[in-house]
């Protein structure tokens, strides 16, 4: 073989392409992995801040309950999980009221969508069958978490996808000791013990292929193999920044149909957790505090809960990112501040004077990601399958956003994803 024939090529270094480059290598394949960026995760990235008193979470940060291959790789990785507990609370018109889960009155919710035979979004769902005064808190909290946890935008989102993930998923979340770093410092270990080469750094342009036959060009080189596995977000595939001769266009006309959602993430260290302090949150108890919802431009906060740490994340997703993602990293910063100054009633110029460490991650305006992950649009299973279907047994698709199941959008599901089509570019060999 040349120096860069390879049996497989596998674009993108995030958590689907690394566990896809490790089954395919424990084949015996002679493997490459090229990724745009200088280093191996994707939107799972831990980074050390003498600054803060933990790892920060710039990607992934939880495991979204039990997850079967998520737990499997830690126990072999030799990394703890913890549950993330505490207390859930609301900001609304000056008040601070304690919710008691992430949507209210989930029962009642549940009943109306029992209702719903064919599917519609989440927009149509709250205008048809969750008007009047009783489902107040069930409109309030439903749309906080599909544009907060999903990311997602209601017009958009299906609501059988929802109500599935809603009915079917743990309760628990957890977080990984140290960071998802951990994790992916393991596949990265695992996949160059079995001679899988990486060649970081190299953003691909284009793909040339026929039957059997794919040319890589990247903008530091070129590659050739006879298999080649995208693993890039649903994103960049929408954006097309990777050229495709001859073209594809019923996989990416597919693709831009996915729902695929922005995502900002602003992590600040304080230097004490002026929360729990009580002339600061209208003498409520705020020491168990774990996620805050408001109306503001970053409406969504959380702790590290039950780690002792005066950290907090901000989080923005689907409307809310769009509307600040085109702003400096100091004006997303500012807005920041601006909102938890209102959640707490504590003045901006106090809280700058806390202010120990931050960082931004803006995930809509990196060209290597494009957004944050994925969600479930209506139809969205027959589309996924569409573009996950492997053209000439040559080009093959993976990543969070083509897995089929409520864990749609998690580091599980880009494990699952990427092993799943390995397997089945082995079968085709």
């Amino acid at each position: 073989m040349q120096e860069n024939s390879f049996d497989t090529i596998v674009i993108g270094a995030g958590a689907a392409g690394l566990m896809a480059a490790w089954e395919l290598a424990q084949t015996g394949r002679k493997t490459a992995v090229i990724e745009a960026k200088d280093h191996v995760g994707g939107r799972a990235h831990t980074i050390t801040d003498k600054n803060f008193e933990l790892p920060v979470e710039l990607g992934a940060e939880f495991v979204h309950g039990d997850l079967e291959l998520t737990k499997l790789l830690l126990k072999k990785a030799g990394v703890e999980q913890y549950t993330v507990k505490g207390d859930i609370w609301q900001n609304e018109g000056d008040e601070l009221d304690k919710q008691s889960d992430f949507i209210e009155d989930y029962s009642a919710l549940n009943k109306k969508f029992k209702e719903i035979k064919e599917d519609i979004t989440v927009a149509e769902f709250i205008e048809k069958h969750l008007q009047g005064k009783e489902f107040e808190e069930a409109r309030f909290t439903l749309k906080n978490y599909v544009e907060g946890y999903y990311a997602a935008d209601t017009h958009k989102v299906s609501t059988l996808a929802l109500k599935e993930e809603l009915n079917s998923s743990s309760d628990k979340q957890y977080r990984v000791e140290g960071g998802y770093a951990k994790l992916v410092e393991y596949l990265h270990r695992q996949c160059k013990e079995r001679g899988v080469q990486f060649f970081l750094s190299n953003p691909v342009k284009e793909i040339k292929w026929k039957e059997d036959a794919v040319e890589v060009i990247a903008e530091q080189n070129s590659f050739i193999s006879s298999k080649i596995l995208v693993t890039v977000s649903v994103g960049v595939l929408q954006s097309e920044a990777i050229r495709f001769s001859p073209a594809i266009p019923e996989k990416m006309d597919t693709a831009k149909k996915l729902g695929f959602g922005p995502v900002i993430k602003t992590v600040l260290q304080f230097d004490e957790a002026f929360w729990k302090k009580k002339e600061f949150t209208q003498q409520k108890n705020l020491d168990k505090l774990s996620f805050i919802f408001s109306k503001t431009v970053i409406p969504t906060w959380w702790t590290c809960y039950p780690k002792n740490a005066a950290i907090l994340t901000g989080w923005s997703g689907g409307p809310h990112a769009e509307e600040i993602k085109d702003l400096s990293n100091e004006e997303i910063l500012q807005k920041a501040l601006e909102s938890l100054s209102e959640i707490f009633n504590v003045s901006v110029n106090l809280l700058q004077l806390k202010l120990k460490g931050w960082h931004i991650a803006n995930w809509v305006t990196d060209p290597f990601s494009c957004g944050g992950y994925s969600c479930e649009v209506v139809n969205g299973k027959e589309l996924k399958e569409v573009v996950r279907q492997p053209i000439d047994n040559t080009i093959f698709f993976a990543g969070e956003g083509l897995y089929d199941g409520p864990e749609i959008g998690t580091v599980e599901a880009a494990l699952y994803s990427g092993r799943e089509t390995a397997h089945r570019i082995i079968a085709s060999s």
